[in-house]
């Protein structure tokens, strides 16, 4: 199992992205944590953002497929993608997340 985290430019755009992911079974579920102050470098500046945070739970055997796809239909030009395996968790939790992806 894995955790993928993506930002959003707002709610509209994480809502529809979480759909989609779930209608194509690479989630079993999208968590969209709101109003999650970013701050980075970009073109040489300093830039401040008001986004959404999405807490993507898949299988590690979808997460190639879940990358390329947030790539693909998100509005950022370097959306964030980033994957984190999940080690352990409630066995009932784990085996919904397998079972929706099924």
């Amino acid at each position: 199992m894995i955790i993928a985290y993506s930002t959003a430019p707002n709610e509209t755009i994480a809502n529809e992205i979480a759909h989609y992911l779930i209608n194509e079974k690479l989630a079993a579920c999208v968590n969209l944590i709101p109003q999650v102050k970013s701050i980075y470098h970009w073109d040489n500046k300093i830039i401040e953002d008001n986004e959404v945070l999405m807490m993507i739970k898949s299988e590690k055997s979808k997460q190639q497929n879940l990358i390329d796809t947030l790539v693909e239909i998100h509005p950022y030009e370097t959306p964030e993608v980033i994957i984190i395996p999940i080690e352990n968790g409630f066995k009932g939790y784990l085996n919904w997340i397998h079972t929706s992806l099924n």
